[in-house]
């Protein structure tokens, strides 16, 4: 029950009223003890206060709902003149049922409202899904094609073409099943690394995948370690995990996606000519 602002008024003023009252007597009784002490008497005051406020607080939808019932059981009962007075201050077809002009002559109702369709037509749906797996072929496309210009660009620093070539090959398929298994690059590479960048290189890549779930740590660590089997003899795959060793200073460095948005970042005067357009993971 919703009392009225002139009701929480009148009940704000009793209760403030009976507050400061009742700490008014307690502060004299219990500065009485100690000879009227003012400070004394400042400390009872002002905690009787808050107290009476707290336990106002606390039951303050029982004070206001005891208030409702007691007014609406011994308040003042509304005249009929009153009660007329509202009837005629509403409108005069407020309640009246609405009656379609067919009935009104005598004529069968004819509804206006279409029924609504709650069963997919076989055809829409398989429009529909047709259109979905379009739009999700397409985007994957994107992807991919931007993870190969990422390593057309980034893997010649430490591979010879032919590897290269072989890479692409390879993160494609990867991309396309997340459970293919790599044919291992039986060359040596033509920068002496670590495997470090390389942990670094299966990190960028796959972050920018479209089903990143099904390429987990260990998905990555064991795809990352078959390619390079040489590089990765002596490296378990809890090791291998740590992908972001020393995340800067090695030829591959961690390239982070910002803000959504899923290209690689490249030097500035860096010519993109295979991936011209941004790509928004939406």
């Amino acid at each position: 029950m919703e009392p009225s602002v002139k009701d929480k008024h009148i009940i704000l003023g009793f209760v403030g009223f009976a507050i400061l009252l009742i700490s008014s007597i307690a502060t004299l009784i219990v500065a009485e003890k100690f000879n009227q002490d003012n400070f004394v008497r400042l400390i009872v005051f002002v905690c009787s206060n808050l107290l009476g406020w707290l336990l106002y607080l606390s039951f303050q939808t029982v004070i206001f709902d005891t208030y409702e019932i007691y007014r609406i059981k011994f308040g003042k009962k509304k005249t009929p003149a009153e009660i007329t007075e509202i009837r005629e201050d509403q409108p005069q077809d407020a309640h009246k049922p609405v009656t379609p002009a067919s009935m009104a002559t005598g004529g069968e109702a004819t509804p206006d409202i279409r029924p609504a369709e709650i069963a997919i037509s076989p055809e829409l749906h398989e429009k529909n899904r047709a259109d979905y797996e379009d739009r999700e072929q397409r985007e994957n496309e994107e992807r991919i094609a931007m993870v190969m210009e990422y390593i057309h660009f980034i893997m010649p620093r430490i591979a010879d073409k032919e590897t290269v070539n072989h890479i692409c090959g390879e993160v494609n398929n990867w991309m396309r099943l997340h459970s293919y298994k790599p044919k291992p690059i039986k060359g040596r590479l033509t920068k002496d690394i670590s495997n470090i960048p390389l942990r670094h290189f299966v990190w960028n890549i796959s972050e920018r995948f479209m089903y990143k779930k099904y390429y987990t740590g260990d998905n990555r660590a064991r795809f990352i370690s078959t390619l390079f089997p040489r590089e990765f003899a002596d490296t378990d795959i809890a090791t291998i995990k740590n992908f972001k060793v020393e995340p800067l200073k090695t030829l591959i460095p961690i390239d982070e996606p910002e803000n959504s948005r899923l290209d690689f970042h490249y030097p500035a005067d860096y010519v993109r000519e295979k991936y011209n357009q941004p790509f928004n993971n939406q």
